[in-house]
């Protein structure tokens, strides 16, 4: 089920999937509402309810029923990453935003961020004092290990690949989305390598990481390691793809964007 849409095409589109997150969606939804609607007028949220099982789906129904500017999508559970990607065929704006549900990284420096994104191609997180199981950390690294090897990507530039807080000007998606299939476990990590690979302009800005509060970590232990050998098999073929078509870069017509920042890749 989807509310009413706008028939003007937004701004930015901020996409978040949601799975039993009953105890943090609602306070998730007003973070937006709070931080992103002022700053950018005509803004809209997308939150992907990826078949919760609680009563996440009906909190966020009740509040789309009074907030246009939300529009919620049901989805049968296929994970984060598919929930993902859904948010993003269905997203109209600009610019997408890409966040989590679960709260772990504030929107109070949203403002800044957007002035920032506006002469690049996009902006990407960096968790400080990232608050997260030693193994997520470990599987961080290895991540950023691979990409080198892989794509060419230089580590040092790339120390949070699959950061779930981006913004992404619609150009940028779009020339990647056709390397990134739907059922890709982590479409908001591959688009963080093609965006490196390809020289798109990237700014990234450190925020701030707090402890998860609410709700639980879906891929734990033994699913976890399965989940990491089905994404290394899936970075694989990304990297065939590549070869194959080549990586996606910028429109060589396109102004450059303007200014330099020393965290910009």
């Amino acid at each position: 089920m989807m509310n009413a849409i706008p028939s003007q095409d937004p701004p930015l589109t901020v996409i978040c999937p949601a799975y039993n997150e009953e105890g943090a969606i609602a306070q998730a939804v007003e973070d937006v509402r709070r931080h992103v609607f002022p700053v950018v007028p005509g803004a809209e949220l997308i939150v992907v309810n990826d078949g919760s099982r609680d009563r996440t789906g009906q909190i966020l129904d009740d509040i789309a029923a009074n907030d246009p500017r939300v529009r919620v999508i049901h989805k049968v559970n296929g994970g984060h990453g598919p929930a993902l990607r859904t948010g993003l065929d269905a997203a109209r704006g600009a610019f997408v935003m890409l966040i989590d549900s679960d709260r772990q990284m504030p929107l109070d420096g949203f403002a800044q961020h957007w002035r920032d994104v506006q002469p690049r191609h996009a902006l990407f997180a960096l968790r400080h004092n990232r608050d997260d199981p030693a193994v997520r950390l470990v599987l961080t690294r290895w991540v950023r290990r691979v990409a080198c090897m892989l794509f060419g990507v230089r580590t040092p530039h790339t120390p949070d690949l699959n950061v779930p807080y981006k913004i992404v000007r619609r150009d940028l998606w779009e020339a990647a989305s056709p390397m990134i299939p739907p059922e890709t476990l982590a479409p908001s990590l591959f688009l963080a390598i093609l965006a490196h690979a390809g020289g798109w302009r990237v700014q990234q800005v450190p925020v701030t990481h707090k402890p998860r509060t609410t709700g639980v970590v879906s891929i734990r232990r033994w699913r976890l390691f399965k989940f990491c050998a089905k994404g290394l098999a899936q970075l694989i073929a990304l990297r065939v793809r590549a070869w194959k078509r080549g990586i996606p870069r910028p429109a060589p017509s396109a102004p450059p964007p303007a200014g330099t920042d020393a965290r910009e890749s």
